[in-house]
C-alpha cells in the first residue's frame, strides 16, 4: 500500500473541511481533503444553492462575535475569487403571537450594539408591500445580513487552498478507516494510506459513523426546500426584497428574493422526518410544504402554490441544536466538528479558523458552547 504524507488530513470535504482547508493553506501547511462525492454536490448538506447570514442572532448572543468574523472572511473570499459570494440584501424577522425568534434576536443585537429596526405589522406592509403580517405580528430588521451563495463560496475556497500549493482534494475518496499513532495521525481512502501530524473529521450528516466511538447524540432529519411560482417577479427581486423568517403557527418559515433561478425559496426550519443519510429518500413532494404554503397564503399573497422546482437536503441536529466542535477526547492530534444543525453554513469561514487552530496550536481552546463534554 503506497503511503502519502500531508501536515494535515481532513475526512470530510463538505462546507466545514473545505473552510478548514482554505484557513490552513493560508498558514502554510499541507493539507490533505478527502470528499466521499464530488467536492460540490447535492447529496450533502450543502445543497440548495443558498443559505442565509445574520449577525442579530436568536439561536443566543455568543454566536455574534463568530458571524462578524465570517462576514469579514466572506467578504475577503469574494475580494480574492472576484465571485459574488455575500449578498447584502437584509433580513426581515417576524413573530407572530406566542413566536420568539424575532424578539430574542433583538436582545442578541442589543447586547452586541447591532442595528436592529423593530418594527408593527404595519410598518412592515408599508415598507414591503409583498408582506402582509397580520396586526398583531411584530419584526425586526437588520440591514447587514443577507445570503450567500453555496457553490461560489465552496468553490472559491478550495480553488483559493489549491493556488496556494499547499492543498490536495481527493474527490470520490470515502475515508475507510483512520486513527491515531504516536504523535501523528493516519486515514485510508480507495486502497491508498495517507499520514499527517493532525487529522480533522467534518463528516457532516456520515459523522455519526466516522466517529462512532464517541457515541455523538445526533440525529439526522430530512428537509424540503422549494421554489414556488409568483404572480409578479417584481417586488420579490434582491434589491427590494430581503431575507425573512417568521416564527409561525404554521413552523418556522424562511424564505429568500427571486434569484439565480425562477421562483421564490422557501422551507420551514422546523420538523423533518428522522433518517439517515445513506437511506434518505431524495424525491421532493410538494404536499409536503403545505404547512408552508399555509402560512404564505396570508403572509406573501403574491406567492402562489405552484412548486416551480423543489430538492431535498439534511439537518444533522443535536439535542440544544448548538454545534460540535472539539477535540477528540482520546487523541488530542484530531479535531472534529459536526451537529450544525441547520444553521452551520453562515459561520463555515470562522469555524475553518477555529479548526486549524484546533490542530495548530497546543493552546487552542474550544469554545465552551459547543464542546462535545457537554453531552456526556
Amino acid at each position: 500500500m503506497t503511503t502519502t504524507r500531508f501536515d494535515v488530513l481532513i475526512a470530510g470535504g463538505g462546507t466545514m473541511g473545505t473552510a478548514a482547508a482554505w484557513a490552513l493553506s493560508k498558514r502554510g501547511v499541507t493539507v490533505g481533503v478527502f470528499e466521499q462525492f464530488d467536492h460540490v454536490n447535492d447529496l450533502a448538506s450543502h445543497g440548495g444553492h443558498t443559505r442565509i447570514f445574520r449577525h442579530a442572532y436568536s439561536e443566543g448572543a455568543d454566536y455574534v462575535p463568530l458571524m462578524r468574523r465570517a462576514d469579514q472572511l466572506w467578504v475577503e473570499l469574494g475580494e480574492l475569487t472576484g465571485q459574488e459570494v455575500v449578498h447584502r440584501v437584509g433580513i426581515l424577522e417576524m413573530d407572530a403571537p406566542g413566536g420568539s425568534h424575532a424578539k430574542t434576536a433583538r436582545v442578541a443585537a442589543q447586547e452586541h450594539g447591532i442595528a436592529y429596526e423593530w418594527m408593527t405589522a404595519g410598518d412592515i406592509r408599508k415598507r414591503w408591500p409583498a408582506f402582509n403580517p397580520p396586526d398583531d405580528w411584530e419584526g425586526g430588521y437588520s440591514a447587514i445580513a443577507g445570503f450567500l451563495m453555496v457553490e461560489p463560496a465552496l468553490r472559491g475556497m478550495a480553488d483559493l487552498a489549491r493556488q496556494s500549493g499547499k492543498a490536495t482534494f481527493f474527490e470520490q475518496s470515502p475515508v475507510t478507516s483512520y486513527g491515531a499513532e504516536g504523535d501523528g495521525v493516519w486515514l485510508e481512502s480507495n486502497g491508498q494510506r495517507y499520514e499527517g501530524d493532525r487529522l480533522i473529521v467534518t463528516g457532516g450528516a456520515w459523522s455519526s459513523g466516522l466517529l462512532d466511538g464517541l457515541s455523538l447524540p445526533l440525529t439526522v432529519v430530512r428537509k424540503v426546500l422549494a421554489w414556488l411560482e409568483v404572480k409578479d417577479p417584481a417586488p420579490f427581486q434582491p434589491d427590494i426584497f430581503p431575507v425573512f423568517a417568521a416564527d409561525t403557527s404554521d413552523g418556522e418559515i424562511y424564505g429568500f428574493p427571486i434569484h439565480g433561478q425562477a421562483g421564490l425559496k422557501i422551507a420551514d426550519h422546523h420538523g423533518g422526518t428522522v433518517t439517515t443519510p445513506d437511506e434518505i429518500d431524495r424525491y421532493a413532494d410538494s404536499v409536503e410544504s403545505e404547512r408552508v404554503f399555509d402560512c404564505l397564503a396570508y403572509l406573501l399573497p403574491g406567492v402562489t402554490r405552484n412548486v416551480l422546482s423543489a430538492s431535498v437536503c439534511m439537518y444533522t441536529r443535536t439535542p440544544d441544536e448548538h454545534f460540535i466542535i472539539d477535540r477528540h477526547p482520546l487523541h488530542r492530534q484530531i479535531a472534529f466538528a459536526c451537529g450544525f444543525s441547520g444553521h452551520g453554513f453562515k459561520f463555515a469561514t470562522e469555524i475553518g479558523e477555529h479548526l486549524a487552530d484546533l490542530a495548530l496550536k497546543h493552546d487552542a481552546v474550544p469554545y465552551e458552547l459547543f464542546r462535545y463534554d457537554r453531552f456526556i
